[in-house]
């Protein structure tokens, strides 16, 4: 009978111990897989940014000042708007003349042979409670303007 007091101590003692440890690897498995779905999201964030980069310069350069529809400011930014959806983004675009000028507006700076930049920039929020930074994300793009 006194053996049996003893065990019963014993398991209570243990069960303790594997309510602390669970507790301690709970921790350790939420903060690892917090870590992954995060690194997943900063990967798709900033692919989407890089696409959207890409994008917008294509589309600048086959709108030029030769083609019946000559891209502005704005329809670029739409134009990388859709190809970001879900993202809030910032959109600049700069042309440049062979000569080295350059203006954010297309007005005799979009003529073919010169080129387009369109920098494209993301703020990626974490979701990881121990992360609360924030990182900025950005891409730029650049090409000749082909017509």
């Amino acid at each position: 009978m006194e053996k049996d007091v003893a065990e019963r101590a014993l398991e209570r003692g243990q069960a303790g111990q594997s309510l602390s440890e669970l507790s301690i690897v709970l921790v350790l498995f939420l903060a690892v897989t917090f870590g992954i779905v995060d690194a997943g999201r900063l990967i798709l964030a900033y692919n989407a940014v890089s696409l959207g980069a890409r994008e917008g310069v294509r589309y600048a350069i086959v709108r030029g000042s030769k083609s019946l529809t000559p891209a502005t400011q704005s329809d670029i930014t739409v134009n990388v708007q859709s190809k970001t959806v879900g993202l809030p983004v910032d959109v600049t675009v700069t042309w440049c003349k062979p000569t080295l000028a350059c203006s954010s507006t297309p007005t005799g700076y979009n003529d073919p042979g010169g080129s387009v930049e369109v920098t494209v920039h993301s703020i990626f929020t974490p979701v990881t409670p121990f992360l609360s930074r924030t990182l900025n994300l950005t891409s730029t793009s650049k090409m000749l303007i082909s017509r």
